[in-house]
C-alpha cells in the first residue's frame, strides 16, 4: 500500500474527529465540568503517594500551564487559583476531609459560574444571534417538528449536505417562518469552506428544493462571518407584484437615503444619495434592452426632483430615453454635441464649488472657528443651503464611445467621479453593460461608480465580478411564473449592506410629477458660475482667463490651529511632542499663523484640559488626555 493511500484514511478521520467536535461543540463544553473531579482527584492521589514536598512540586508543574493560560485569555482566573491552591493544599495534606469538602464546594460554584457563561451559547440548529446584527425579518418561531420544516432539513441533509454532495459536511439551523417563506443559516466547518462557496452552489440548492434561483435565495449573513450564509426558501413570487411610487410617496430622507423598492423578503430597499460623512454618492445602473433601466432612472430623478435640497440634471445622448424629464429637469442636454458641452460647464462649475467650500468659515460643535469644508452635505446652512447637483447620464457608451467626443467625456467623467463628491455633485451613469469598452476604458470611472451599483438582467455573465456582485444577473428571468415581465427585478449593493435581490418601485405616470414644479432649485452662487461660464464661451475665449488678482492666502482661524494642533498630536509616534517639534508639525499642515498664535492655541488647549502638559526627558512636552489614559490603563 502506497504512503498515499496510507495518509488518506488518517486524513479522513481527522476531518470527521473536527466536524463532530464542531457540530457537538455545545454539549462538550457544557460537559466539561464532570470531567474536573476525576482529573483532580486522580492527580491528587498520585501525588499524595509521594513525599508532601515533591507532591507539591509536581502538583505546582501541573497547575502552571493552565494559569498561564487563563491569565493570558484574562478569563477563568478565579478557577486558576482556586483549582491550584486546593492541588497544593492536597498534595500536602491528602484530598481528605475539609479538603475534599472545600474541593467539592469550589466544583459546585465554578461549575455553576461556567454553565451561566456559557448558557447563551447556539444548540445545534439553532442561530446566533449577535448584538449588532440588525433585527430579522422573523414572524414567527418554528419548531423542527413543523411539516414543512421537517422536509426543509430532510432535503437538505439528503441532498445537499450528504457525501459527495454540492455542500458535504454542513449543517442547516432551524428554518424560521418570514413573511413569505422560511429563512434558516447555512454553516460550514471554519477553516474548510468560506461563504463564496456556498453561495457558488445557488442553482444546486434550487434544484434540491425543486425550484428557482428567484425562490431559494442564498445572500451574507449580515454579523459577516465567512464561514455562514443565509438561506431563504419562499413560497410564492414576493416581487411579482408592482409596486408603484404614487402609493408610497417615498422621499430623500434627512440623512440622504431614500426607499426605492423592496428586497426579496419584502424589506425596503435604499439607495444613498448623499450621506453626511462623505456628500454626495455616485451610482451606476446597468442592464440589457427591457430589463427597466430607463424606469429606475425614473424613479432617481423624481425622488430628487420632489427634495429641496437636490437639483437634477439630465444628460441623454440619444435624445430620446426619457421623453416625460426632456426640459423637466433643472437642466437637461440632449444628443452628444450638447451633452459634451454640458459636462465642460459643470466640470468648470464643480471646480469653483470645490475652491468655495474649501475657504467658507464655520463653527465646529466644540465652539472653535474653523475654515474650509472637505466636502457639501446638501442644505448645509454653513455653506449658505447649497445644493446638491444630481447628475443622470442616460446611455453612457453613446456619449463615451463617441468618435469626436468620446476620450474627453471618459476624462471629464472619470475626473468628476473623483472630485466632483467634494463640490456636491453625484454621478448616475446608466449602461447596458459594466464591462470596460461600455465604459470608455476607464477603471477609475467604474470603481468610483460603485458606491451605490444596480445590476438588471444583463447579456452577460461578467457583471457580477464587474459590480462586486454575490450573483450573476445574467441569469435573471424575464418573465415570473404568472407570465408578467421581470421589469426592475435586479440586485442592488448600497447602502443597506445586503447585494441581495430586490425589484424597484414605478412611477406610475412619470410626467405628472415631472410637470410639478422642482422642490429644490439651484442656488444663486452656482447660477453666477454657470452664467460666467456661459458668457466666456459666446465671447470665444475660455472661462477664468485673463490676468487674475494676486491674493493673499487667508489666515487660518484659531479653530483651525487648534484642530491642526491635536491632529498632529493624534498622528505622533510617540507619546508626546515637545514644543518644537509641535510647531514644526503644525506648520507643516499649511496652516497660515505665525508661531505665536500656534503658541498661544497651544495654552488655551491646555487650560481648557484639551491637551495636557508632561515631562519628556526632563523637558516639557505635550500630548493628548486620552493617550495618556490609554497608556496608564495599559
Amino acid at each position: 500500500m502506497s504512503k498515499d493511500r496510507k495518509q488518506k484514511p488518517a486524513d479522513e478521520v481527522a476531518r470527521t474527529v473536527r466536524r463532530v467536535a464542531f457540530r457537538q461543540r455545545y454539549r462538550t463544553t457544557m460537559a466539561a465540568p464532570f470531567a474536573w473531579p476525576p482529573i483532580a482527584l486522580s492527580l491528587s492521589a498520585l501525588f499524595d503517594a509521594q513525599q508532601p514536598a515533591v507532591g507539591m512540586v509536581c502538583a505546582a508543574a501541573t497547575c502552571a500551564y493552565p494559569v498561564v493560560r487563563a491569565v493570558r485569555a484574562r478569563r477563568n482566573i478565579g478557577a486558576a487559583a482556586f483549582g491550584t491552591g486546593w492541588m497544593l493544599t492536597a498534595a500536602a495534606a491528602g484530598p481528605y476531609g475539609a479538603v475534599a469538602a472545600a474541593g467539592v464546594a469550589g466544583w459546585l460554584w465554578f461549575s455553576a459560574s461556567h454553565w451561566r457563561r456559557h448558557r447563551r451559547l447556539p444548540l445545534p440548529g439553532r442561530s446566533i444571534k449577535l448584538d449588532n446584527e440588525p433585527p430579522e425579518v422573523v414572524v414567527e418561531q418554528v419548531s423542527e417538528f413543523d411539516p414543512e420544516v421537517a422536509r426543509i432539513i430532510k432535503r437538505f441533509n439528503e441532498r445537499l449536505a450528504a457525501k459527495g454532495k454540492a455542500l458535504e459536511g454542513m449543517t442547516l439551523t432551524t428554518p424560521q417562518r418570514i413573511d413569505a417563506g422560511y429563512r434558516a443559516e447555512i454553516r460550514a466547518v471554519p477553516g474548510e469552506k468560506e461563504t463564496k462557496d456556498i453561495m457558488q452552489a445557488a442553482g444546486k440548492v434550487a434544484s434540491a428544493f425543486q425550484t428557482s434561483t428567484q425562490l431559494a435565495v442564498l445572500e451574507p449573513v449580515p454579523s459577516g462571518d465567512n464561514s455562514r450564509a443565509m438561506f431563504t426558501l419562499l413560497q410564492d413570487d414576493t416581487l411579482a407584484k408592482v409596486r408603484r411610487f404614487e402609493d408610497l410617496q417615498p422621499r430623500i430622507q434627512a440623512d440622504g437615503r431614500a426607499h426605492i423598492g423592496y428586497f426579496y423578503d419584502l424589506q425596503p430597499a435604499h439607495w444613498a444619495f448623499f450621506t453626511k460623512s462623505g456628500g454626495m454618492r455616485h451610482g451606476i445602473i446597468v442592464g440589457d434592452s427591457e430589463a427597466g433601466k430607463s424606469r429606475s432612472v425614473e424613479t432617481l430623478i423624481s425622488l430628487a426632483h420632489l427634495s429641496d435640497k437636490i437639483a437634477t440634471v439630465l444628460l441623454d445622448p440619444q435624445g430620446g430615453s426619457m421623453p416625460d424629464w426632456n426640459g423637466n429637469t433643472h437642466r437637461c442636454a440632449l444628443g452628444e454635441d450638447d451633452c459634451m458641452g454640458e459636462l465642460e460647464l459643470w466640470h468648470w462649475v464643480m471646480r469653483r464649488r470645490v475652491h468655495h467650500l474649501a475657504r467658507i468659515p464655520w463653527v465646529d460643535e466644540d465652539g472653535d472657528e474653523r475654515c474650509g469644508k472637505t466636502h457639501l452635505v446638501p442644505g448645509d446652512p454653513d455653506a449658505g443651503g447649497m445644493t446638491g447637483v444630481f447628475f443622470a447620464l442616460e446611455e453612457a457608451p453613446e456619449l463615451l464611445q463617441h468618435d469626436v467626443h468620446g476620450k474627453k467625456a471618459v476624462g471629464l467623467l472619470a475626473s468628476g467621479a473623483k472630485t466632483w463628491r467634494k463640490g456636491g455633485g453625484g454621478i448616475l451613469l446608466v449602461a447596458q453593460d459594466p464591462n470596460m469598452t461600455e465604459l470608455g476604458g476607464s477603471v477609475t470611472l467604474r470603481a468610483q461608480l460603485r458606491k451605490n451599483s444596480c445590476a438588471l438582467r444583463t447579456q452577460t455573465p461578467g457583471a457580477a465580478y464587474q459590480m462586486g456582485l454575490p450573483h450573476d444577473p445574467s441569469l435573471l428571468p424575464a418573465t415570473f411564473r404568472d407570465g408578467s415581465l421581470t421589469q426592475g427585478l435586479a440586485y442592488l449593493n448600497g447602502i443597506d449592506r445586503r447585494a441581495a435581490l430586490m425589484r424597484w418601485l414605478y412611477t406610475e405616470k412619470p410626467k405628472h410629477i415631472a410637470r410639478t414644479p422642482a422642490a429644490g432649485r439651484i442656488d444663486e452662487l452656482t447660477m453666477s458660475w454657470i452664467e460666467e461660464f456661459t458668457s466666456a464661451k459666446k465671447a470665444g475665449r475660455e472661462p477664468g482667463a485673463g490676468k487674475r488678482a494676486v491674493t493673499e492666502e487667508p489666515r487660518s482661524t484659531s479653530g483651525d490651529v487648534k484642530a491642526a494642533i491635536i491632529g498632529v498630536l493624534a498622528e505622533a509616534e510617540g507619546l508626546a511632542l515637545e514644543l518644537g517639534e509641535l510647531l514644526h508639525g503644525v506648520l507643516k499642515r499649511r496652516v497660515v499663523a505665525p508661531p505665536s498664535e500656534i503658541n498661544a492655541q497651544l495654552k488655551r488647549l491646555v487650560a481648557d484640559g484639551r491637551v495636557w502638559p508632561i515631562s519628556k526627558d526632563g523637558v516639557e512636552a505635550f500630548a493628548l488626555p486620552e493617550e495618556i489614559l490609554e497608556r496608564l490603563q495599559v
